[in-house]
C-alpha cells in the first residue's frame, strides 16, 4: 500500500459567533469608560474581567464555532512506497483549485434579542493534515480530492472555510480525519458587533 501524507498550509481562520444582550453590551461600554479602554480590546481579552460565565472570546460561541483554511492555501502532498524494501517519497503542491470544491452556506445564525457578535482570528501555519494509503498500483490523483467548504456569514462578512477532506476511491468517497489546526500563528484579529435591538 501507498501511503498518501496530505497538509493544508498557508491562511486562515477561526470564528466564534456569539449573542449578546443589549444588557451585557451596556455594562462593557461602561467598563470601557471607566477603565480608559475600547470595545474590541475587552471582547478580545477582559471579558472575564466583567461576566463570571462568558469566558474568553473562544469560549463564546453558542451560535457557531468553526476553524479552517481558506482557498488560497496551499496543498502539499506526499506519496510513500515501499519498493524492495526501499522507502521511497514523492513530495507535490497544488492549488486548492486544483482539487474538487463543494461549497455550503451557512444561514445567519438565529437568535432572539441583543446582537450576534462575530470573533475572527487570522492563522498563518499548517491548517490540517490528515494520511490515508491507496493501492500499490494506484496513483494519487488530485482531482479525486474534494475540499467542503463552507461559507461562513459573520456580521459584517462572509469566511469560505474548509471543514472537511474526502478522497474517492472506486467512486465513493472516503472522509479523511484531519488533525486540524496543529501549528499555526495568529496574525490579526478582528470583532465584528451588529446594533443591537432587544426585543
Amino acid at each position: 500500500m501507498k501511503t498518501i501524507e496530505i497538509i493544508v498550509g498557508g491562511t486562515g481562520h477561526e470564528i466564534t459567533l456569539s449573542n449578546f444582550t443589549c444588557d451585557e453590551l451596556d455594562k462593557i461600554k461602561k467598563y470601557c469608560e471607566e477603565n480608559d479602554t475600547d470595545m474590541e480590546s475587552v471582547l478580545t481579552n477582559e471579558l472575564g474581567d466583567i461576566f463570571e460565565d462568558r469566558g474568553d472570546w473562544y469560549d463564546c460561541d453558542d451560535l457557531g464555532h468553526f476553524m479552517g483554511g481558506n482557498l488560497s492555501c496551499k496543498i502539499y502532498v506526499t506519496v510513500i512506497s515501499t519498493k524492495n524494501m526501499i522507502v521511497e517519497e514523492e513530495e507535490f503542491e497544488f492549488e486548492t483549485s486544483d482539487a474538487q470544491i463543494e461549497t455550503r452556506s451557512k444561514d445567519y445564525p438565529e437568535f432572539s434579542g441583543g446582537t450576534m457578535v462575530s470573533f475572527i482570528t487570522w492563522e498563518k501555519g499548517t491548517l490540517d493534515t490528515c494520511e490515508f494509503q491507496i493501492g500499490d498500483e494506484d496513483e494519487f490523483d488530485i482531482k479525486r480530492l474534494k475540499l467542503v467548504v463552507n461559507q461562513i456569514e459573520t456580521t459584517d462578512s462572509v469566511y469560505d472555510l474548509i471543514q472537511e477532506l474526502s478522497y474517492n476511491i472506486n467512486g465513493d468517497y472516503f472522509p479523511l480525519n484531519g488533525d486540524g489546526f496543529s501549528d499555526t500563528s495568529g496574525k490579526a484579529f478582528d470583532v465584528e458587533i451588529d446594533e443591537c435591538d432587544e426585543d
